[in-house]
This record gives C-alpha cells, structure tokens and sequence, in this order.
C-alpha cells in the first residue's frame, strides 16, 4: 500500500532526530579557512586591543586635574604614536602629545581632538573639562580576552578571518569535507556528452552534474556513481557499495511507484531503514529518505527541478547536521507576491521559482520566473529563489506575503 504524504516540517523533524554527526575535522592555515566550516569554538587569548588607545589626533592629560585646574597651561611632555608609547609616567600638569592608536600613558585617562586645543608655545590649554574615557578606545573594545570570535559551525568570513589574524591565530580547525555519493537510474539516460551516440528515447542526465555541483558548492567532496540501470538489484548494490565510502548518498529516478521505480524496493532489500517516502510538496512528493547503518540515503524523483528543490529543502540541511550536529533549514524571507495564484493541489506545499522585482513604489516582490514544470530545467537559471505556498493556502491573492527561499 503507497504510503500517505507527510508535511515537509515533518519529514525534516524525522531527519534532525535520525541524523548523527560525522565529526570529521582537519586543521587549515587561517590563508585557506575562508568560506570553510568552523570544526570547534574558537576564543581569543588576549584582549583585542591589548592596551587602552587613542581614538583621535590630539592632546591627553588627566580629566580629573583638568576639571580642578580648567584654565590650567599643561606643560607637553612627550610624543606619543602607533607603536611608540611614551614610556614615562604623565604627571599632574602635563599633557602628552598621541596620535590615533597610540598606547594611551599612564596618569592620562582623555584625550582633546587637536583642533579644539590651545597651543601656546610648548604649552597647551584645555577649552572645556573632559569626562575620563574620553576619546579612548578600552583594551579589549574589539575582544576581551576569552571572546568567542567564531562559534563550532559558523562558515568562516572575511571579517572573521580579520578577527583571526588579530587575535594571532594562524591555524584553524575546520570540518573535514562530507563524501557525497550521487547516482542517476533510468536506462534511457547517457552521460552528458555530445560525442555520444544518442539513441531514439535517451537523454543526457543533467541531474547528476547538478547535484554535485550543490554539493561543492556546499563544500562537500562527490562520490560518483554514475548511471544505474532500471532493475531493484543493480540499485540495491550501488546503494550498499556507496555506503561503504560516502556519507551521504543521493539518487535521482525511479522514486515513485511505477513499475521502473525500484528505489523503495531496493532499499527495503539492503535493511535500509525507511524515515520517510512521499512528502506534500510540488514538486517532490515521491521524495525519501532512509537510513543505511549511519549513512543517510536520499531517493529523489527524476524531474531536474524536483530534484533541485528537494536538495534546498531536505539535504542542505542534512549535510550540515551530519557535519557539525546543526541541522539548519535554509530560512525563508516573507517577501509580497507580485501576483495572484491558485494552487493546482490542495493536499501539500508548493515551491514555485521567482526572481525579485522591485515596484514603481519602491517596494520588493516576488514575480513568477520561467516555464511551469518540475522537468523545464532552464526554469531554474536567473531565478532568485522559491516563493512557498504554504500546504493551508489555496489561493494567493497579489500583495501576500509568502515564504521566499533566497538561492
């Protein structure tokens, strides 16, 4: 009997609870951590900065002399500047001359901006008092000594590669990349290759160069497995001889109930833990998932847009789970529909590709991007993201806000 739909929060709920971390992680020059995935929390040890500074061109004293002696000629005792502190102790009655950065002295706790100083010969005067901190940036302004500068599972940045080399860490520990299987089935598929004969009825298979595309693009290794023949057995074994080097295994086709859709069957035949099979969405209700020993197994239809929106919904999130225990669902954005729409079915969730206008107003929306179909592939390309119509909405009148998924 075909099993019944489930919402799509459902299926990614069994997923978060089923999936367990792989953990993997290696060290990489803090030169090569941009856009890699943090493998651990990592900490300043010093303060950032480590001393209290200058914040602007000028002249400091102490604020508390300076407000019992306001009309008070301070004697200039010195220079200060980025990286050449003055070494002595500034006394009462004394001004020190500090530039931007420079290590604020001892015995000054302000600093005047230099255009608002009196100059008389190597004297200078003050034209109002000044509350302590004044124009000081605080050691530890950017970090105190023990701040958390990246989280475990944050995508490394430029700002905190920055942060990095402030604090002087100069190597991180990063998530190992996942080893993605991906697999097509279908015999009237070929490799993408106009130098290969095409027969009458064969198609070049798009599905896997995009699948490990995304999965690059996630940072993830590909595992080929290329094209499997329409038979319950030859899936089953591409299924068991993936699992032995992947992490993740991913197909496309043959995921309904047809008689060339074997894999159900086949995952039933290698002891594959079923999570889920056929989810309310449009497009990619013969969705599944299950579990082989603690390789997760995707089962994806074979339209190319079904298998580009179940990847966004189910198996990003999972790859990260499986990475560094966070399973994180692309967050949607509530954006206004520049149109009107009426769902063709009522019993799931639909995921339409738009690209973002902006109005005559002023005003952002969503507009409908290329052709209708989970097979029309080029609807893809140009789209910004996927409007959602969520499962209790039939109708969408223009001017509502719905869920947008940014690609």
């Amino acid at each position: 009997m075909m099993a019944p739909a489930i919402r799509y929060e459902e299926a990614r709920d069994r997923l978060k609870d089923a999936l367990v971390e792989v953990g993997r992680t290696e060290i990489v020059t803090r030169a090569k951590a941009l856009g890699r995935i943090a493998g651990r929390e990592l900490a300043s040890g010093l303060d950032l900065p480590n001393t209290e500074n200058a914040a602007v061109d000028g002249y400091c004293v102490s604020s508390a002399f300076l407000a019992n002696n306001p009309d008070f000629a301070f004697e200039i005792a010195g220079v200060a500047k980025a990286g050449h502190p003055f070494a002595a102790v500034l006394e009462d009655g004394q001004a020190l001359r500090i530039f931007t950065g420079a290590v604020m002295p001892k015995g000054a706790d302000c600093v005047m901006m230099q255009e608002f100083c009196l100059l008389e010969d190597d004297k200078v005067r003050f034209p109002e008092p000044m509350i302590s901190g004044k124009n000081c940036r605080p050691a530890g302004e950017n970090l105190a000594k023990g701040e958390v500068i990246i989280a475990k599972g944050e995508v490394i940045s430029a700002s905190h590669i920055g942060q990095l080399a402030a604090a002087g860490i100069k190597e991180v520990p990063v998530i190992a990349p996942l080893r993605v299987g991906i697999l097509s089935t279908g015999d009237e598929l070929i490799e993408a290759d106009p130098d290969l004969p095409k027969d009458k009825g064969q198609i070049f298979d798009s599905n896997r160069p995009m699948l490990a595309a995304m999965i690059e693009q996630a940072g993830h290794q590909v595992i080929d497995g290329g094209i499997i023949k329409d038979t319950r057995k030859a899936l089953g074994t591409a299924y068991q001889e993936l699992s032995q080097q992947a992490d993740l295994i991913i197909s496309s086709g043959g995921a309904s109930q047809g008689d060339e859709d074997h894999s159900q069957a086949a995952l039933q035949d290698i002891g594959a833990k079923s999570l889920f099979w056929r989810v309310a969405i449009k497009p990619g209700r013969p969705v599944a998932a299950a579990i082989l020993g603690q390789v997760p197994i995707f089962a994806l239809p074979g339209n190319p847009v079904a298998v580009f929106v179940c990847f966004h919904l189910f198996v990003h999130a999972s790859l990260r789970q499986l990475s560094h225990g966070v399973f994180t669902p692309l967050k949607p954005l509530y954006v206004k529909a520049g149109f009107s729409a009426k769902k063709t079915a009522n019993d799931r969730a639909e995921f339409r590709r738009v690209k973002l206008a902006l109005t005559n107003e002023g005003e952002t929306v969503m507009l409908p991007h290329g052709r209708k179909g989970a097979g029309v592939l080029s609807s893809l390309t140009g789209a910004d993201g996927l409007a959602e119509l969520p499962f209790e909405l039939g109708e969408v009148p223009e001017g509502h806000k719905l869920p947008f998924i940014m690609l």
